[in-house]
């Protein structure tokens, strides 16, 4: 068989089982990162094998459309970590002037500043520290378990960008019994704010499309809060024309985890096991939320509210953090591993040069 063949062959075979991945997770269980990867690696391994097709098909038009989409993917790789960086300094300084510059508002922009750092001065650091005999060998070691470290937080956290986005994709065949609407803190002790009033009309779009079912308000009452967040909720869809007989007041959790927990025994416990169940929130959080449901066992999809861009991105760095310290475990173990294996291919490397020098 030709080499050329071969390839064609492999990248086939790699773009059906990509895909055919993709669409097991969505259709069975899409509340993993997987998804995100899934969807990553088949998107490139068609890309591929459409530009091997165009190159096999040696004709004028062909060579000339391969090379567009060669070059097109070229620019997209050199400029993406560009447009991000400026992306994420933007709406981290747009933040920190509407909402002050409090720890939480700075996340974005430290990110952004990060990769600038690791970008341009972190090669220009480590080719000068490297340089000593000895002490230059030890610091490259520490300079490579660094880049390790980057690297996985790099893919988990584009893993976890396109999840999030994809979960937020409706399933339009499936319908739901259950619409739960996440709380968020009331202004001044009692009043919906514009933020928690986006997640309502999102659950109350959601609730006219699905007729007869049943909307789920979730939250408790905070210490600066004069009622439940459920309650200030179910008076805002009230005023919007939602029956009073179609809420549910959740009054008792205090967090994203509760908030899930407290919704699914209060669906139970509503004498609906089967029911389909849609969690609304906003945009950034939606995963997080339905990896939260997953861990209890909670089956439900997920749907969000838009937040401004420049919020939401700082929002969607926190939410990123949150996850990690959630599956830290598994991440700790994998970073161990890796590091194991280059610190033992460091020493194998190191041995060999000294016994040939």
């Amino acid at each position: 068989m030709e080499p050329s063949a071969i390839l064609y062959t492999l990248l086939t075979a790699c773009a059906a089982g990509f895909t055919a991945w993709f669409w097991h997770l969505r259709t069975h269980e899409e509340r993993t990162l997987r998804l995100g990867l899934a969807f990553l690696c088949s998107t490139v391994s068609i890309l591929a094998l459409l530009e091997t097709l165009l190159i096999l098909a040696d004709l004028d038009p062909t060579i000339a459309m391969a090379t567009a989409i060669a070059v097109a993917g070229a620019a997209v790789l050199i400029a993406f970590p560009a447009v991000l960086v400026v992306v994420l300094v933007a709406s981290g300084i747009r933040l920190i002037r509407r909402e002050g510059a409090r720890p939480a508002n700075l996340l974005s922009l430290g990110l952004g500043i990060l990769l600038v750092v690791y970008v341009l001065v972190w090669p220009e650091v480590r080719s000068t520290l490297s340089s000593p005999p000895i002490l230059g060998r030890v610091l490259d070691l520490f300079f490579g378990l660094g880049a390790i470290v980057v690297t996985v937080a790099s893919v988990a956290f584009t893993c976890y960008t396109v999840t999030s986005i994809i979960v937020q994709v409706p399933h339009r065949k499936r319908s739901y019994q259950r619409i739960i609407v996440l709380g968020a803190g009331l202004l001044n002790g009692h009043e919906v704010s514009p933020l928690l009033a986006h997640r309502v009309d999102a659950g109350i779009a959601a609730w006219r499309q699905n007729p007869g079912s049943l909307l789920v308000m979730s939250g408790g009452q905070g210490a600066d809060e004069d009622l439940p967040e459920a309650c200030a909720m179910r008076d805002y869809a009230v005023a919007q024309g939602v029956p009073t007989e179609a809420i549910i007041c959740e009054d008792m959790s205090m967090n994203t985890e509760e908030n899930i927990a407290n919704s699914a025994a209060l669906i139970l416990r509503d004498g609906s096991p089967a029911a389909r169940t849609l969690v609304v929130t906003d945009d950034y959080h939606v995963l997080r939320a339905l990896l939260l449901a997953r861990k209890q066992g909670f089956a439900c999809d997920g749907r969000g509210s838009r937040v401004r861009l420049y919020f939401s991105l700082n929002a969607l760095v926190r939410e990123w953090v949150a996850y990690a310290v959630l599956r830290k475990q598994k991440y700790l173990r994998l970073l161990a591993l890796l590091c194991g294996l280059y610190t033992v291919g460091w020493v194998a490397l190191l041995v060999v040069s000294a016994i040939t020098a």
